[in-house]
């Protein structure tokens, strides 16, 4: 009996590495593909070990190394002071930081949700489970971003400002607005971790941000996971020493070697990868548009991040979600195009013409399902290895 689940489970699996990884082109912003030598610290006994810092477990002088190793490579990797590298997800990450810097009644700013902001700290998320007061800064739909002027009178007042979305083709007006906080401001990076390492679109932690946080899988290719940065002894102190035992008990030790092997693939191939994020971005929101595909942002050149978002409205991007996914191009449900993986992937901007042309037939519906998979899968077939790579080994220990 048991042997047949495991030929279900290995059946299942191997559909689903042969389906998104040879088959599929992969446009979701918010995923990316893992080096070789990334996911093979996964392989390692590390996944099986607990460590704290109470020092309750024994036999973890290695593993304590790794943890302080991968938080001063973060620290070099972002020029921060302070880096905790524990928070399992970078929601985890944001309820560390709600947990520790506010109460029942406090209220709290951040891009609504109907504006692309990250529900999980609205209140259809941990503001209502920690019974906080959610407010939201003025927005511009033109500019697909927060409206500085029309925020300002917002800003005295919350506990906790947040800047970042979940939908964000242009940098925040952090610094603009920050200076005007009388709470804490705090910088959700999780979309754009890998741009900012590139330097390549905003520096919160020098914009007046006191903290950063965010997913370390979607710009940023490591693996899944959470990460905490900071400048500020204060605020990172708050957060970070209420993380154990009480938000992150098992850090998965695993996943922070394999965070360690991606901060090093980001600072030697970080200014390049996220340059050429952008550019793709640019390059296919441009031949989008040619195409007559209706985009936002057009009269802010589109995107400067790893996102490019198509202008219909719900229920229409499901179903469009739908039907590029029968064509085996894979985007989410909210019109959000990412050129996180396919860059990773060594996609340039000559191939984005192609996804441009691809993403057109089944939008305007010029040509059927079948017909572009077709196209996709021969176009997939060229592009198997991740770029911005350490070496070809696929493993780093024996």
């Amino acid at each position: 009996m048991s042997s047949g689940y495991l030929e279900r489970l290995s059946r299942t699996v191997k559909q689903h590495q042969d389906w998104r990884t040879k088959e599929c082109l992969n446009l979701i912003p918010s995923e990316n593909r893992g080096s070789a030598q990334m996911r093979s610290m996964f392989l390692s006994d590390l996944g099986n070990r607990y460590t704290a810092p109470d020092r309750f477990y024994r036999g973890t002088k290695f593993a304590d190394e790794l943890l302080s190793l991968t938080e001063e490579l973060a620290r070099k990797a972002f020029n921060a002071r302070y880096a905790d590298v524990r928070s399992l997800s970078g929601h985890t990450a944001d309820m560390a930081v709600l947990l520790s810097l506010t109460e029942a009644g406090d209220r709290i700013l951040s891009v609504s949700p109907e504006n692309g902001g990250y529900p999980g700290i609205t209140h259809l998320g941990l503001g209502k489970i920690l019974r906080l007061e959610n407010e939201y800064f003025a927005y511009d739909d033109d500019a697909v971003n927060i409206d500085p002027k029309e925020s300002t009178p917002l800003m005295g007042g919350p506990k906790v400002a947040f800047f970042g979305s979940s939908y964000i083709p242009f940098p925040h007006p952090t610094r603009q607005l920050s200076s005007l906080a009388d709470g804490v401001c705090v910088y959700d990076a999780s979309h754009v971790l890998g741009l900012i390492a590139g330097g390549e679109f905003q520096d919160p932690l020098r914009e007046g941000c006191s903290l950063m946080i965010g997913s370390t899988h979607k710009s940023f290719p490591g693996p899944q996971g959470g990460i905490i940065l900071s400048n500020d002894e204060e605020a990172f102190t708050k957060v970070a020493g209420n993380l154990f035992p009480g938000i992150v008990d098992n850090v998965h030790l695993d996943r922070v070697a394999a965070l360690a092997v991606s901060l090093v693939e980001m600072m030697q191939y970080g200014r390049p990868y996220a340059q050429s994020m952008v550019k793709n971005s640019q390059a296919l929101a441009k031949a989008l548009a040619d195409e007559g595909v209706r985009l936002r942002g057009a009269a802010h050149g589109y995107s400067k991040s790893h996102q490019v978002l198509l202008d219909y409205e719900q229920p229409r991007l499901k179903l469009l979600s739908t039907r590029l996914e029968q064509a085996n191009i894979i985007v989410d449900e909210g019109g959000r195009v990412g050129t996180t993986e396919v860059t990773r992937m060594g996609y340039g901007p000559g191939e984005m013409e192609t996804i441009a042309e691809l993403l057109a037939m089944i939008i305007l519906g010029k040509k059927a399902p079948d017909f572009v998979q077709k196209k996709v899968k021969t176009l997939v077939k060229q592009f198997q290895q991740p770029r911005f790579v350490l070496s070809s080994s696929p493993r780093l220990f024996e």
